[in-house]
């Protein structure tokens, strides 16, 4: 009866060591920060420049983030844009500093009727 004792009491023993040796650490891995972000952004911004001005409103973008509330990047902006008393539709690209919800933006639409770039430089707030 004392050996059957004996031999039970070993087994659990063996046994609760056995589990506490496989049981796998627990480590808290840190959240890591996503830096690069692509999307589109709801802004609308005016800008001008060039004897011209744009109505921008947010399209996409790719912009890197620097902190939490400054982030720099480039996109793309469909535009209305007003030159010689004429409203057009247009696309511009532009580089895009941004903190918090303004944004910096110096929108490129490419040439004029007279061989010239056209650039403008403006400000936005993001609403999305």
């Amino acid at each position: 009866m004392k050996n059957i004792r004996f031999v039970m009491l070993s087994c659990f023993i063996a046994l609760g060591s056995y589990a506490q040796e496989t049981a796998p650490e627990v480590t808290e891995q840190p959240k890591k920060i996503k830096n690069v972000e692509a999307g589109f952004d709801g802004l609308l911004a005016m800008s001008y420049g060039s004897k011209a001005l744009g109505i921008n409103v947010g399209g996409p973008s790719l912009k890197y983030k620097f902190t939490k509330k400054f982030k720099v990047g480039v996109g793309a902006f469909p535009s209305l844009f007003i030159t010689d008393d004429k409203a057009v539709p247009r696309l511009a690209v532009s580089p895009i500093v941004e903190y918090n919800r303004w944004m910096l933006i110096t929108p490129y639409y490419g040439y004029d009727s007279k061989n010239k770039q056209i650039w403008t430089f403006g400000i936005g707030y993001k609403f999305i």
